[in-house]
């Protein structure tokens, strides 16, 4: 059994750097994004944490592109909320918020429209028994070498499994997903053993695991999954024993963001934190089309209710439709606010076609008759990026040169 590691939560909170210095490298982009007119004085917003320090306590426990960076949710927590006072993230994608929010003693209350977000995202904040959790992994992987499958076994939203997992790597997810469906233990437990699980279904498949977008990538499918998922199981094991045990500040409910949160007019905040995806970045039900599989969704049914967007499209006119789905959510989110209270966005704009498109710039102006803005900040990207971002914004060794990050600050009128 694994002891549990007395360590500290490192200090990753935003550093600022002087304006002008920052503003002259990026005033062209600065410029084409017309920020500006609503916060003449941008703030920088940085942080110099390595992508292995920001994965401390359970916030690496699933890759996740497009990552809610942690010492900005922690920042924005800190700064427009007190102890024992509630968050909202409506899109929390792998709960970034979700975690700081318990760490920093506040309560939470988290939503996303997939399956496999609000799944990681309540095994991330919820502490775990080590004992009785290694017991059961360990029975998991004693399980697995008594099970008798198939390879021949039909994954639920993809056409042909075979076309992304080899026979024999389909053979040995299946004895471990069966092991853990008739493991005898506690749901918390079962969770995070499934966590474990989806978090190598990529690492071994055929797809690359380098870009969020599926792409095959023969040369990397391993045929036995088994060490894969024991060491994974083994070091959420160890983060979650870590976690503080209150886990009764965070609620996290599947609940899309485009409909209204009739039934709760209650549930009032001084801070929401949406982190949407951008548009033309990602479609989460797409990227994690093969942990939906094997988590028995269908990424289809997902996609239906997501916002609107143009990845893999590239059509800078379908702009429009994701501009009024998120006009819609940020219109249902000012209910949940306190008067005075902030929804702190964060956005980024985005290039088509050798086009920039001030997706920030625009979405505020359709809601300024409910908003007013109070700060704009410029974020500048180091370590945190993910295949997307790279694409888009990396030029040489420089990042953050294509395209910015903006998290602007807007109050409800």
């Amino acid at each position: 059994m694994l002891t549990k590691p007395q360590k500290q939560i490192p200090e990753l909170d935003i550093l600022y750097f002087p304006n002008k210095e920052i503003e002259d490298k990026y005033e062209n982009l600065i410029n084409k994004s017309g920020v500006k007119k609503f916060a003449p004085e941008l703030e920088i917003w940085t942080s110099d944490a390595s992508t292995k320090s920001l994965a401390y306590l359970s916030h690496g426990i699933f890759r996740y592109f497009g990552k809610f960076p942690p010492p900005v949710a922690r920042h924005l927590i800190k700064t427009y909320t007190n102890k024992d006072e509630t968050v909202i993230d409506p899109m929390c994608g792998s709960g970034t918020s979700a975690l700081e929010s318990l760490l920093l003693g506040r309560r939470a209350h988290c939503f996303d429209i997939n399956p496999l977000s609000v799944l990681v995202s309540r095994v991330k904040v919820t502490p775990i028994d080590s004992k009785r959790y290694f017991e059961a992994l360990n029975a998991v992987i004693g399980h697995t070498k008594t099970i008798r499958v198939s390879s021949n076994h039909n994954l639920i939203g993809l056409r042909n499994a075979k076309h992304w997992f080899l026979p024999e790597t389909m053979r040995s997810l299946l004895k471990i997903k069966k092991a853990i469906d008739e493991v005898d233990t506690t749901s918390d437990i079962k969770d995070a053993l499934q966590v474990a699980f989806l978090s190598i279904v990529r690492r071994v498949s055929k797809a690359t695991t380098q870009q969020g977008r599926l792409f095959l990538d023969v040369e990397t499918a391993e045929k036995d999954a088994l060490p894969f998922f024991t060491k994974k199981a083994l070091e959420i094991g160890e983060k979650l024993s870590m976690l503080p045990k209150t886990r009764r500040l965070v609620n996290v409910e599947m609940r899309s963001i485009l409909d209204p949160f009739a039934n709760e007019k209650k549930l009032k905040t001084k801070l929401i934190i949406c982190h949407p995806p951008y548009f033309n970045a990602y479609k989460y039900s797409g990227i994690n089309s093969l942990e939906l599989s094997w988590l028995d969704v269908d990424h289809a049914t997902v996609r239906k209710n997501e916002v609107r967007e143009s990845f893999k499209v590239g059509k800078a006119e379908k702009v429009s439709d994701y501009l009024d789905d998120m006009e819609v959510s940020l219109r249902n989110l000012r209910d949940h606010l306190q008067p005075n209270g902030r929804l702190a966005l964060m956005i980024g704009d985005t290039i088509i076609k050798q086009q920039y498109i001030p997706v920030t710039n625009q979405l505020v102006n359709k809601i300024k008759d409910v908003y007013s803005v109070e700060k704009v900040a410029l974020r500048i990207p180091k370590f945190t990026e993910a295949s997307w971002a790279a694409s888009q914004r990396r030029n040489g060794a420089d990042v953050g040169i294509n395209l910015c990050d903006f998290i602007v600050i807007l109050k409800r009128l």
